[in-house]
């Protein structure tokens, strides 16, 4: 069966972003603390103002968190730090739009650091939500709810949507959404995604796609 759409998460999945990700925020740290930062190993996941808040209180002033947040995201959208496309993934976009399959962003990140990245690298999406755009933040489904929306697929064919997504919030996120989740394990281990409801894993989007599975619902459950 062809999928109805495809949801790509961002960080982790089509970027390569967690190093440009942890700079910023020890340099957002830096600047608004005047303190360096050991370790941001427990922050993989979360929303950017969700780790903002923790920051803050963690570095002895939660009211900053705001600031801090904006601080990052301006360090992150200067193009200062590079953030390099997986491999693989620039050509699955453009598969997808030749195609005429609906597909879409969806991410914890805030819109001025993927706006700023996707037209960086030139990666042209049609429909890009961010955790800027909804009150709740993924593992809450609205974000791919929005992006649903945006494509404009009927609600009776959401269970026909794949989500690719290597965060265990973000598999969660697109179970609540009714959505089909498939992990991409480049930050959390395939058992980990599995448990969270991924239906199927793989390493990358180019090896999900050379899998065929752009084109067709995966059978459930795969590892590759």
């Amino acid at each position: 069966m062809r999928p109805s759409g495809i949801i790509f998460d961002f960080d982790g999945v089509l970027v390569d972003s967690l190093p440009a990700h942890l700079q910023a925020w020890a340099d957002a740290v830096s600047e608004i603390f005047n303190r360096s930062v050991t370790d941001l190993s427990d922050l993989s996941g979360h929303s950017s103002r969700t780790i903002a808040h923790i920051l803050a209180k963690r570095y002895g002033d939660p009211s900053l968190a705001n600031i801090l947040v904006k601080t990052k995201e301006r360090l992150l959208a200067s193009g200062a730090i590079e953030v390099p496309l997986y491999p693989g993934v620039k050509s699955t976009i453009e598969f997808l739009a030749v195609a005429d399959l609906p597909f879409a962003i969806g991410s914890n990140s805030l819109r001025p650091f993927v706006m700023a990245t996707t037209a960086r690298v030139g990666l042209h999406v049609p429909v890009i939500v961010t955790a800027s755009d909804v009150s709740r933040h993924k593992p809450a489904p609205d974000i791919f709810w929005e992006c649903s929306n945006g494509l404009r697929i009927d609600p009776k064919q959401r269970q026909n949507i794949i989500v690719f997504d290597d965060s265990i919030h973000g598999i969660k996120a697109a179970v609540a959404a009714g959505m089909t989740p498939i992990g991409i394990s480049s930050s959390t281990k395939p058992e980990s995604l599995f448990a969270a409801g991924a239906v199927a894993v793989t390493e990358s989007v180019a090896e999900a796609f050379a899998l065929g599975w752009m084109q067709q619902m995966p059978r459930k459950v795969q590892i590759i």
